[in-house]
């Protein structure tokens, strides 16, 4: 038979249905609690205990009682029903009075000021529970998202009567019920912002124009910028040769070449360049240091642009500048399949020997003379 602890929590188990219930307007009283009978073939003593701490009156749950004979104590009265009449009687019991008053004046809150929030309440009961405070809050942001679902502004700038980190602190809660609301699809990997149209402190994308007169004719007024990615993104460039390096000191010395621009990818160059349109219109050249890391580069950045040309990163240049090679460090898997031949012969190498080259340990002369090459066909 359950002890009175063990009722109680039983019945804590029950509070989220109960505050289900609370939003949805079921009967949930009178509440049935299933104690388990007492085993009258236990010792007297033990069967004394079990029914004295069940039947004390200030556990709060009422008690039907019924006689029956018992084969080894005779006729006893014992408990056959167990049970809460009333909210007030279950609700004391389990010691969330105030709880529930609060939840109860949230509740109130949300059908007030964001009543389009309520169908999601029902399975999501305990979030006002855990975020009591700041559920007044919660709701005004929602409601503002909801008159104003492309806000394209920093969190902070958000005209919202809470505090300017009341967003970034309460993102997880927040994301849920805006994706409820705005119907917007849950993405693992992307950020808040993003999902919900706000500006962010976003990557910084550096280019070089390589081509004077290309710098002429796109008219700009200098060849080395950093552009924001969003703004990078609206390019509308095409058909230009496009060398992303890994390292930032082959990208400053990249040579001037026809209609070339180059960029500094380093080692988030798939994950980033895979949101710029325009390069699908463009010629691409990858240029990363041999070595598992870099080799996975690559290849993640042909899951979006099959056609990219990778720069002295085969068998023959690790061949040629094998001196120059250190001790690398083991990568995490990928799919082999995007390299080519002569790429997955050299990667080969360099993880069975654990191996790295880095590029810019290249002679200047050398890289470039083969840089030029592979790029003039």
């Amino acid at each position: 038979m359950l002890s009175p602890d063990d009722i109680k929590r039983l019945c804590q188990r029950k509070f989220p249905a109960f505050l289900k219930s609370l939003v949805t307007g079921d009967m949930f009283f009178p509440l049935e609690i299933r104690f388990g009978r007492p085993s009258t073939t236990d010792e007297w003593e033990k069967l004394r205990a079990e029914i004295t701490a069940l039947t004390d009156g200030a556990h709060g749950y009422r008690i039907e009682w019924s006689e029956k004979n018992t084969r080894k104590w005779g006729r006893q009265k014992l408990p056959d029903r167990v049970w809460f009449e009333t909210e007030e009687e279950f609700v004391r019991a389990i010691g969330k009075v105030s709880d529930v008053a609060r939840f109860r004046e949230n509740l109130l809150l949300t059908r007030k000021i964001c009543p389009l929030l309520e169908p999601w309440l029902p399975e999501n009961v305990v979030a006002l529970i855990d975020f009591a405070d700041d559920w007044n809050g919660l709701l005004q942001v929602c409601a503002y998202f909801l008159n104003n679902p492309r806000p394209g502004l920093f969190a902070r700038e958000l005209p919202v009567d809470v505090d300017t980190k009341f967003i970034d602190r309460l993102q997880a809660i927040l994301g849920k019920m805006l994706e409820f609301l705005l119907h917007v699809e849950a993405r693992d990997g992307t950020r808040f912002e993003e999902r919900f149209n706000l500006r962010y402190d976003e990557p910084i994308i550096r280019l070089r124009i390589l081509d004077e007169s290309l710098r002429e004719l796109l008219h700009l007024p200098v060849s080395d910028f950093s552009s924001p990615l969003s703004e990078c993104a609206n390019f509308q460039w095409q058909n230009l040769n496009v060398i992303i390096t890994e390292n930032k000191m082959n990208f400053l010395t990249l040579p001037k070449f026809e209609r070339a621009i180059g960029i500094c990818g380093g080692g988030h160059a798939a994950a980033l360049l895979a949101r710029l349109p325009w390069l699908h219109n463009c010629h691409l050249y990858y240029w990363g240091d041999m070595d598992e890391h870099g080799f996975q580069i690559l290849a993640n950045l042909r899951a979006s642009f099959p056609a990219v040309t990778s720069l002295m990163m085969d068998d023959t240049a690790l061949s040629d500048f094998m001196k120059l090679t250190a001790q690398g460090v083991a990568g995490d898997t990928f799919d082999i399949s995007r390299l080519t031949a002569d790429e997955r012969k050299a990667y080969e190498k360099i993880r069975a020997e654990h191996l790295r080259l880095e590029q810019e340990k290249i002679p200047h002369t050398a890289a470039v003379s083969r840089l030029l090459m592979k790029i003039r066909g």
